[in-house]
């Protein structure tokens, strides 16, 4: 059978099956037809966030959940193809999934050609960011003040106390950051999501009072934060800030190798230098395999790396050991893979990102293990506890400007 014919086959008999496995199946070969351009090229081919106190789990030791390409010649190409299309074939109705090793070199290939973006701000502009953020959430209404020494929320965990009510609270954030720290701050809260539905008939029968800082009682027990707000209600609160004398400067990871296996060995050593973000084990001598995986995620996801450091993050995660993926959607329905760590206190932390476009979808965390967690023992397991999905980013000259061009609502 000549190449043409066995991608023909293949194809016609990938057509058949459903949409889902033709898409696992079209990336197990593409990751294929990578590995073998790679090895062609030994051969000589050439591939081209001021509130009154506020209760956190964090000091509970709760979880703070921390941010085509193939160009080969075309013997290389079809010879992959009948490789790949012979193990896809001879795997069922069910298309054999690319390794995570595969998956990460695909996301490494897209990181590498993707434009750069600024990493200054000039005069008078701004750094816009906008999220979904998800959270356990706990408030307490009547709102208390400060004398009765009750906190007003927790963020990252329930409260127990008699008029505590706890949900997952969704929220949508958009922020303006300018290099003198000031800015704007928009905030839009989602639909309540209660795990128990006694609690959200409690909750309703109390008047459904919302957490703060929606909470209108809330509001008018704390107005300093809300003077001069552009809009504030049950739904929206939207205000300038001065910056409290705080000075913008976007992370710096610049300084780190861009060869995958010299950035991994400098982690490894623990001997990078970035500034605008923490490291992750700033004292430790040597880090072992996860650590060293923890790190690269810490400076892919917190970084903002070039994408030439991108590239090498990804391919220096394929070469650590233990490394392990598995196909998510995020809370907005954006597919992709997930680099997932252990669990601590039954948490488990999940990284999201495309491997087709490099971008970075995601991180959340997964309540696994109820019994051995402080913050979420009553939740049911398979609950996301808190999750971040980033919408969108860049620069902009104003605080009613977004990226994409339309002027901010307020």
């Amino acid at each position: 059978m000549d190449d043409l014919t066995a991608i023909r086959d293949f194809r016609a008999d990938r057509d058949a099956e459903p949409p889902e496995a033709r898409e696992r199946a079209r990336r197990a070969l593409e990751a294929r037809m990578d590995a073998a351009a790679t090895e062609a090229r030994s051969f000589g081919e050439a591939v081209a966030d001021s509130r009154p106190p506020i209760d956190s789990p964090g000091r509970r030791r709760g979880i703070l959940i921390r941010r085509r390409r193939v160009l080969a010649f075309a013997g290389a190409v079809a010879a992959a193809a009948i490789v790949a299309g012979a193990l896809v074939l001879n795997s069922g109705p069910t298309a054999q999934r690319a390794s995570a090793a595969e998956i990460l070199h695909e996301a490494a290939g897209a990181a590498a050609t993707a434009p750069a973006t600024a990493s200054t701000l000039g005069p008078g502009q701004y750094v816009f960011h906008k999220e979904r953020r998800l959270s356990v959430m706990g408030w307490v209404s009547p709102v208390p003040s400060l004398k009765d020494g009750i906190p007003t929320a927790s963020t990252g965990g329930t409260m127990k106390y008699r008029d505590a009510y706890n949900a997952l609270v969704p929220t949508e954030v958009e922020s303006w950051i300018g290099d003198d720290g000031r800015g704007r701050s928009r905030e839009t809260l989602g639909d309540l999501e209660f795990w128990d539905k006694a609690e959200e008939a409690r909750w309703k029968a109390a008047g459904s009072p919302l957490p703060p800082p929606f909470n209108p009682e809330y509001r008018r027990r704390y107005p300093v934060p809300f003077r001069g707000a552009l809009e504030a209600n049950s739904r929206v609160v939207d205000a300038e800030h001065e910056g409290f004398g705080n000075t913008f400067h976007f992370p710096d990871s610049s300084n780190l190798p861009t060869e995958p296996k010299a950035l991994r060995q400098a982690v490894e050593a623990n001997s990078i230098n970035v500034e605008g973000f923490n490291l992750m084990y700033p004292k430790a001598q040597h880090l072992d395999a996860e650590q060293t995986k923890e790190e690269l995620i810490n400076v892919l996801f917190e970084g903002d790396p070039s994408p030439e450091l991108q590239a090498a993050i990804f391919n220096a995660l394929a070469e650590v050991p233990g490394v392990e993926l598995i196909p998510a959607t995020d809370s907005l329905g954006r597919h992709g893979d997930a680099i997932r760590f252990g669990a601590e206190e039954g948490v488990r932390r999940e990284y999201l990102f495309d491997p087709e476009t490099s971008k970075l979808l995601a991180n959340r965390g997964v309540l696994i293990d109820p019994a051995m967690s402080r913050s979420y023992a009553e939740l049911p397991v398979g609950t996301t506890v808190s999750e971040r999905d980033f919408i969108e980013s860049g620069i902009v000259d104003s605080t009613r400007e977004t990226p994409a061009g339309p002027e901010a609502k307020g």
